[in-house]
């Protein structure tokens, strides 16, 4: 197998040692970025503008010779190249597979996609080829979204306050090139000072769908069914991918295990709350105050178990997303209405 998880996708992107990657998911700005850097890591600093060539995949179906005589053509003054072909509707394997069987030495193609299944003839193709790499770009996750926050906010030489740190948390995500363009828009409003503070953050980042989400997670989180679903319908319809909203509730049910089990440990609500990373925004700590009181440690667990089937189901099955998270949502909010169940 040669999809890549993890650490090796840094290493991966840093030096490419493969002359095939298949760069998919749900996140279209992670995989640009992450093509992105493959070729520029590939090329090297100064590469020559015409050392890159970027092709439409649906446009292969009626050439399909093009992809490899593009990847093994030689450049008129020598060096190496780089291949960027955009996936379409339409299947490119006709183009793929003489690539993946006799692959070009100074080239490196590189193939983006949106979220394959594990059946797709694309994913299952360059995962058992010897000479190509997978690469799944999927919704940040909590960790990844504070290193995406720290490293911007570091280069633009800036601080940021807890508070502020956390609203960014809740509010990024989903797209990674969003995000970032996000991180950079507020580096800019500050530039002059050293400090972000939370006000900043609410200026500049401020994003309806990002509290729209909110509204959804504490409606399940706190048993009101009804309400969950008329908010899940209403983020799937603005565009709020189940990908983030699963990623969503994973966090907030962490989180809730996290302070849980500080309360038991002898921790006051707000003692456990204010201890937590990211800490817990302070227009939703009356709410989260509230759900502590009706989950129970092993309720918590059975929770999360939930979380990370569904989570696990979505990403297999994209085209039945919607109605995967519609039925954890209602799962979810039952079990919250069951103070008493151990």
């Amino acid at each position: 197998m040669t999809a890549l998880k993890g650490e090796a996708i840094g290493r991966f992107l840093k030096r490419p040692d493969k002359p095939v990657a298949l760069v998919y998911g749900p996140d279209a700005g992670l995989v640009g970025e992450r093509s992105a850097e493959i070729i520029d890591a590939f090329l090297g600093s100064g590469a020559d503008p015409m050392a890159r060539t970027v092709i439409d995949g649906d446009g292969l179906s009626g050439s399909p010779e093009r992809l490899a005589e593009e990847a093994h053509s030689v450049p008129m003054f020598g060096g190496r190249r780089a291949i960027r072909v955009t996936a379409g509707s339409r299947n490119i394997m006709a183009s793929v597979q003489p690539v993946l069987s006799d692959p070009p030495r100074e080239a490196v193609v590189v193939i983006e996609a949106g979220d394959l299944k594990p059946s797709s003839p694309l994913r299952k193709a360059v995962e058992k080829a010897s000479t190509a790499v997978a690469i799944p770009c999927y919704v940040d996750d909590s960790r990844a979204i504070e290193g995406l926050i720290a490293d911007e906010m570091a280069a633009a030489g800036l601080q940021v306050s807890s508070d502020a740190r956390a609203a960014l948390a809740r509010l990024l995500g989903g797209n990674r090139l969003a995000s970032r363009s996000e991180l950079k828009k507020l580096a800019t409003y500050c530039h002059g000072r050293d400090r972000i503070e939370l006000e900043d953050v609410g200026a500049v980042v401020g994003d309806a769908s990002a509290l729209e989400l909110d509204s959804l997670i504490d409606s399940i989180a706190q048993g009101d069914a009804r309400q969950a679903d008329i908010v899940l319908r209403r983020c799937l319809a603005a565009g709020t991918t189940p990908g983030s909203v699963v990623s969503s509730l994973s966090r907030h049910f962490i989180q809730l295990s996290e302070a849980r089990l500080k309360i038991d440990r002898g921790a006051t609500a707000d003692a456990a709350m204010r201890e937590l990373r990211p800490p817990v925004f302070f227009k939703r700590q009356n709410g989260f105050r509230r759900q502590l009181g009706l989950w129970s440690p092993n309720a918590l667990g059975r929770a999360l178990d939930l979380i990370a089937a569904t989570e696990a189901e979505v990403r297999l099955k994209p085209d039945l997303a919607d109605a995967l998270i519609g039925r954890a949502a209602i799962t979810l909010a039952g079990a919250a209405r069951q103070p008493n169940r151990p």
